[in-house]
């Protein structure tokens, strides 16, 4: 299935926008963004074409369903144009509040006659709310009804042009209908309760599916408050979660309706809720009740206009509470409404759960590699600064070769251990100012394939460990430890082993002085297909080019021929780390960011590591 495209049609100030492929939650997401535009630029009409939409999912349905509202109660409107019948009688059943402006060959009921054909100046309908068809049943009984006392029975076969008495067939004699069977007017009312039903399951389903895939905790809090705001067509929303650093207290995490920072430092004590149990979720904030802590802030959170609250309990513990509010004409929630809220809530809670453990995974594993990565550097002093050079460098050239972002965290934690191995070899060999020994140069090329055993010991996923394995491999197949080439070589340690070499070669060394940047970006031009990726070294010359202008310019340095040889690039004669605070750099953080080009120049000492030529390859 293709995702969502959407394009504008005609002038910006027309509002008309055409939709291709399927509306799924990533499609659902950037219908939302377009329509929150529009209601930024007071459209008083958006067009929406759906020709080319294959199907609609139910997050989908949900936000054509709360802005619709948000529209309609704005005098403004949201027209949909040209909907397949699959589509349209999706938006039927779930009472989204849109225009249908065209839908040709759509199925759904029947056209109504001439006579009860809206006038040309009357408004395309809107399509029905779930009580408007329960209304129409009432005024249009379905046919499953019995039939009337005057119709002739099936059971009777009437001779043609003669006077004979109609003769009987046997027939057996119809199941006598109980008292209290529903008839007429109140069957029609279940089958559309019963519609109702299916439709939020599968709304249900759908969402519950889309949670359990986010791993992502910021993704998973947007997914379900979009969700629950969609579904049942609430204005507010503020999601508040436990924080183990402030004593159990929660805290403001995820808010609609508001503006981004509208509950800064606002915080609500969980002894506000501590004589409520497992069993109890859904209630009104009047229930709250409590002379205790948590009074104060419970009263501003009825002030801002919410009404009801949904505690999240995972395993007899409280996640957090989710406040919502403005379900607009004074509606209220109705059994059947608490129960889906209550079940779609313990859905949520679960999945933020599991997303607040694997972020706490991660972070421990960030601590760790932090103190791997000041180990590798204590041992080198000209070492020192080089991981953050590779990372800045490494995750750029990443973003431009479409990397896949699920693994790009691994990709950082491969270059930053890229020479854990490193560890193992004696600190004499690498700080030896002479030409290394045969025995040494082996002890040396050893330190990928004890990388790997350190990293597979400590559980860590196999991207980063093959990044770790295979970084000193080359494109033509003259690297080791295993001598691969090609596309064999994994995709992130192609690109690590490229920005390691250019890293190692102007970075000082004992044994040689750094190469200026010039003179760097000519040998790895040069190396066009061997021992480098072709396509990666065209990304990153030009990651290169842009860091090095940038770097040059804020220094007040000439473009070109400016550097200094065997000065490395800019400043390389200064001091390690005298352009850089180091708690202000953390390429580790955000799981693979580029660090801020004003905190991260190419002056420091780089890596110990690989190059076109042997002594490149020195650590």
């Amino acid at each position: 299935m293709k995702g969502l495209q959407i394009e504008r049609i005609g002038e910006a100030g027309d509002f008309h926008f055409s939709l291709r492929g399927v509306l799924d939650p990533e499609g659902a997401r950037k219908l939302d963004r377009v329509l929150l535009k529009c209601q930024g630029k007071s459209a008083g009409r958006v067009r929406l074409d759906f020709d080319g939409v294959e199907s609609i999912s139910s997050l989908g349905l949900s936000v054509l369903k709360r802005w619709g509202k948000v529209y309609e109660e704005t005098d403004r409107r949201i027209e949909v144009n040209g909907a397949s019948a699959d589509v349209l009688a999706s938006l039927q059943s779930s009472g989204v509040h849109v225009y249908i402006g065209n839908a040709p060959g759509a199925a759904g009921p029947a056209k109504p006659s001439a006579a009860e054909k809206p006038s040309a100046a009357e408004k395309p309908s809107a399509v029905e709310k779930p009580a408007a068809h329960a209304k129409a049943a009432e005024e249009k009984p379905v046919e499953s009804h019995p039939k009337a006392a005057d119709e002739k029975p099936d059971a009777v076969a009437y001779a043609k042009d003669t006077e004979e008495k109609p003769v009987t067939t046997p027939a057996k004699e119809p199941p006598k209908a109980s008292a209290d069977a529903p008839v007429g007017p109140e069957m029609a009312s279940l089958q559309t309760k019963l519609k109702r039903k299916i439709v939020e399951f599968r709304n249900l389903f759908e969402i519950t599916q889309a949670l359990n895939l986010a791993q992502d905790l910021d993704e998973v809090m947007n997914l379900f408050g979009l969700s629950v705001m969609g579904q049942f067509g609430l204005e507010r929303l503020a999601l508040f979660l436990c924080d183990p650093d402030k004593d159990g207290h929660l805290i403001p995490r995820h808010v609609r309706g508001f503006p981004q920072h509208h509950f800064q430092d606002f915080v609500i004590p969980w002894t506000a809720f501590r004589r409520f149990g497992p069993d109890k979720a859904f209630m009104t904030l009047q229930d709250i009740e409590t002379k205790n802590s948590g009074s104060d802030e419970l009263e501003a959170l009825r002030e801002t206009g919410f009404e009801w609250a949904v505690l999240l309990w995972v395993r007899r513990d409280l996640e957090g509470v989710l406040f919502v509010g403005g379900r607009g004409s004074g509606r209220k929630f109705n059994e059947d409404d608490r129960d889906l809220l209550t079940i779609l809530s313990h859905q949520g809670a679960v999945a933020i759960s599991n997303a607040r453990v694997q972020r706490a995974q991660e972070e421990r594993n960030l601590g760790l590699v932090r103190g791997m990565m000041a180990l590798i550097e204590s041992r080198d002093g000209y070492a020192k600064g080089s991981t953050e050079r590779v990372v800045r460098y490494v995750s750029a050239v990443a973003r431009l070769l479409d990397y896949p972002k699920e693994h790009l965290k691994s990709l950082v934690y491969g270059a930053v251990l890229r020479d854990i191995g490193m560890i193992t070899v004696s600190g004499l060999i690498l700080k030896n100012p002479a030409h290394l020994s045969e025995e040494e140069w082996e002890l040396i090329k050893q330190h990928p394939v004890r990388g790997e055993q350190i990293l597979e010991e400590m559980n860590f996923p196999k991207e980063v460990i093959a990044i770790v394995l295979n970084h000193h491999e080359r494109w033509g197949g003259e690297g080791y430890p295993n001598g691969i080439r090609g596309q064999e070589i994994p995709l992130g340690a192609r690109i690590v082993s490229l920005v390691d070499a250019y890293v190692a070669m102007t970075s000082e060394r004992p044994y040689r002085r750094a190469l200026p940047y010039e003179k760097a970006r000519q040998v790895i031009a040069e190396n066009w297909g061997s021992p480098f990726d072709p396509s990666v070294i065209e990304i990153f010359l030009s990651v290169l080019d842009k860091i090095e202008r940038r770097s040059r310019l804020r220094a007040g340095q000439p473009l070109a021929g400016g550097a200094v040889p065997g000065a490395g690039i800019v400043g390389a004669g200064s001091p390690a780390g005298t352009d850089q605070a180091v708690g202000a750099i953390d390429p580790l953080a955000s799981g693979g960011t580029i660090p801020p080009e004003g905190k991260s120049s190419d002056e420091d000492p780089g890596p110990t590591r690989s190059g076109p030529a042997v002594e490149a390859n020195r650590t």
